[in-house]
């Protein structure tokens, strides 16, 4: 027999078809939820993680994890940027949390195959790691807020021909329509000319950025297709690493480096001309041992305010 709690995640819990002795719905303090589950034994305790008030506080999982086996806990996360965190997973793993998912067959799938330690190691960070994630969570909070000033964000294809280009332009047209003035460059190729758009151009090498970004002072908004270009850090406020997640070209990406997912760990990962369904991000994040950080299906780049490309532009921080 099991526990579960509910609340924003309502629809996903109204799925289950496992035995449940007792089910709390809405958003309680941690001390008062647990107390309706006193003196009852049960198999899984499901927790909805927005059931716990202040659940994006780490200190709060902590109180969890002293209060309950974490290894009876499933928990059900949403899609908080802060709990979906390098940081706060790598907590979650600490405290001997080893079973969350966001959706409904990661329920299921937990619940019939719990986690060990060795299946979510891969997510804890050292200090020093710890530290910079930390940080680095405080900055992303921060960008939930509109943005000010010109903000420069580089796209890069982690898979080979992921799509950086295309999604450029599609990027620049669509800040521009919301009223953005924002101009799009492609590091060491001339393809964004072929878009016959003013707004789009090239750049051959670093000094030749650095003057276009001298000569357009009003661009609020720079995306570079990056290309290999090696001082992204130093330019871009942002950088996204493309990856089409077709058998073929995630089997070319491991070949030739088995550590690229590893090595991108806190990266912000769009899936890009992605088959993959919401739903089957989970497994995907699972097999790669990664985080995705947007799924966005294959485009018409012809096409005009695009519902995938604005959604991905208001998690980037673009709220107009």
């Amino acid at each position: 027999m099991n526990v579960v709690t509910a609340n924003e995640n309502k629809s996903i819990i109204d799925r289950l078809d496992i035995d449940i002795i007792k089910r709390i719905d809405g958003e309680f303090e941690l001390r008062e939820l647990l107390s309706k589950f006193v003196n009852l034994y049960f198999n899984k305790m499901i927790i909805d993680i927005t059931s716990i008030k202040d659940y994006r506080n780490m200190e709060t999982i902590n109180a969890l994890a002293k209060a309950v086996e974490p290894s009876r806990v499933i928990l059900l996360l949403n899609d908080d940027a802060t709990v979906n965190s390098a940081a706060y997973m790598s907590n979650l793993v600490s405290q001997g949390f080893y079973n969350f998912t966001r959706n409904f067959e990661g329920i299921k799938f937990l619940y019939n195959h719990p986690n060990t330690y060795d299946n979510v190691k891969y997510l804890v960070l050292s200090e020093a790691d710890m530290a910079k994630a930390q940080s680095k969570m405080q900055e992303e909070e921060v960008v939930e807020e509109p943005r000010k000033g010109r903000t420069i964000i580089g796209l890069a294809n982690l898979t080979l021909h992921a799509g950086a280009t295309s999604l450029t332009n599609m990027m620049v047209r669509q800040l521009n329509d919301k009223g953005i003035n924002a101009i799009g460059i492609e590091m060491f190729r001339q393809d964004l000319i072929f878009y016959h758009d003013e707004r789009l151009s090239s750049c051959m090498n670093k000094n030749d950025l650095e003057r276009k970004l001298k000569e357009s002072p009003n661009a609020e908004v720079v995306i570079i297709d990056l290309n290999e270009f090696g001082e992204a850090d130093r330019f871009c406020d942002d950088v996204l690493y493309l990856v089409e997640p077709s058998y073929v070209k995630l089997t070319r990406l491991l070949k030739k480096n088995k550590n690229a997912f590893l090595e991108r760990k806190g990266d912000k990962i769009v899936l890009n001309m992605s088959f993959v369904n919401d739903d089957e991000v989970a497994d995907f994040e699972y097999e790669t041992k990664s985080k995705v950080y947007f799924n966005l299906p294959p485009l018409n780049d012809r096409n005009k305010n695009l519902d995938e490309i604005n959604a991905l532009l208001r998690k980037l921080g673009f709220k107009n």
